[in-house]
């Protein structure tokens, strides 16, 4: 008797887990797509924008979406069965059909002088959102943000012409989009969640300004979005969880717009209003001299912030904190035109980047590095939320 009681309990598990294993949501690749409109392609896609005009004009296949699709179509996913023979085909879409979709949201590109190689060093980099929505009212399921990061060098200063060649060339032969299946097979993928987390204000003090290219206060928007990608991607890739879209100049009424790229229209998605509130507010950055040598200058890059995650709903805080992160960069000693912003910027992704480790194991070296006050049990803490949030 007892024999056969283990053996109806071990077939009943083996049903549950065959059940489960077989209930992969279908999700509808809807093709790639810009996170704004023509007007702000100039501010925060201009160079693949042009690309895409580009190719339009000679009637070239448009290589991006090949290259994505490429990637998806020769890949397997661990919780979602991938439909990506109806792009744009909106009709075949069931009413209550998940869809995703591939969204750049921002690129930048920097540049400084080397006189230690006598040559120029440039970097691209490019911000992208992976869309899950919901076709039936078109709102926001989940968003996992993802980036990467192109280096360009040269004898000669890089213009326009030759980091829209760069890029083009990178899509092209390399596989910038290889880490995108990663990147879905890391997350379960679901139809709802019960809490989201989400970047909701950034903050700029004057102060700041001050060690950003001088048009910075132009681009405003542009760089607060650059912050909150920077934070989002790091959060998300250490701990698996969906971030609610933060679009700076972009987002009307908690809807996100995105255009795709083989269509003029323009579409909207509601975005849900996170439960968790992250808000990161730049207070400023510092260089200082640390050691120097004939040949080189051992440099100390600060950059420092104040972190808050809390709870409007019930006004509490979980997280509150000034931090502040440093890196060691080393410059040739006859060096004059340095590139400050970009190790500054370099310096704030290890900052958050760090940030999000320590959620999930503490290191005291670091915690007495980043802040003045005693913050383990804060970040012990801020773990359990986001367990919360898968």
């Amino acid at each position: 008797m007892k024999n056969k009681l283990s053996w109806i309990i071990l077939i009943y598990f083996v049903l549950i887990n065959t059940t489960f294993a077989e209930e992969k949501i279908k999700v509808f690749y809807s093709g790639f797509s810009f996170s704004n409109n023509y007007e702000s392609n100039q501010m925060f896609a201009q160079y693949t924008s042009k690309i895409l005009e580009e190719s339009q004009k000679h009637n070239e296949i448009n290589f991006i979406s090949k290259n994505i699709l490429d990637e998806l179509n020769k890949s397997s996913f661990k919780n979602i069965y991938l439909d990506t023979k109806n792009l744009l085909n909106f009709d075949k879409y069931p009413d209550n059909a998940v869809v995703m979709s591939v969204v750049l949201q921002h690129e930048e590109f920097s540049q400084e002088y080397n006189y230690s190689t006598n040559s120029f060093s440039g970097f691209y980099d490019a911000f992208f959102q992976i869309l899950f929505f919901d076709f039936s009212d078109k709102s926001l399921i989940a968003s996992i943000p993802f980036e990467f990061e192109k280096s360009i060098i040269s004898k000669n200063k890089i213009n326009e012409k030759n980091i829209i060649e760069r890029i083009k060339k990178f899509y092209k032969q390399d596989r910038p989009f290889v880490d995108l299946i990663k990147l879905v097979n890391q997350f379960n993928i679901k139809r709802k969640y019960d809490l989201r987390i989400g970047i909701t204000n950034v903050k700029i003090k004057e102060r700041a300004f001050e060690n950003m290219p001088k048009n910075a206060k132009k681009f405003t928007s542009s760089i607060k979005n650059l912050i909150a990608q920077s934070f989002s991607k790091r959060l998300s890739h250490h701990h698996n969880v969906s971030i609610v879209p933060y679009s700076e100049g972009q987002a009307i009424g908690k809807n996100m717009k995105f255009r795709f790229v083989q269509t003029d229209e323009v579409y909207s998605i509601k975005l849900p209003s996170p439960d968790y509130h992250v808000d990161i507010e730049l207070k400023g950055f510092k260089k200082v001299l640390a050691k120097q040598t004939a040949v080189e200058e051992l440099y100390l890059y600060g950059s420092f912030i104040n972190l808050s995650i809390y709870q409007p709903d019930i006004g509490k805080y979980y997280f509150d904190e000034s931090l502040r992160g440093v890196t060691q960069v080393k410059i040739p000693k006859n060096q004059v035109d340095v590139n400050d912003w970009r190790k500054y910027y370099y310096n704030l992704e290890v900052l958050f980047d760090n940030f999000s480790r320590n959620i999930i194991s503490q290191n005291q070296k670091w915690m007495k590095e980043a802040s003045k006050n005693k913050i383990k049990k804060k970040l012990k803490d801020l773990n359990k939320i986001i367990e919360k949030l898968k």
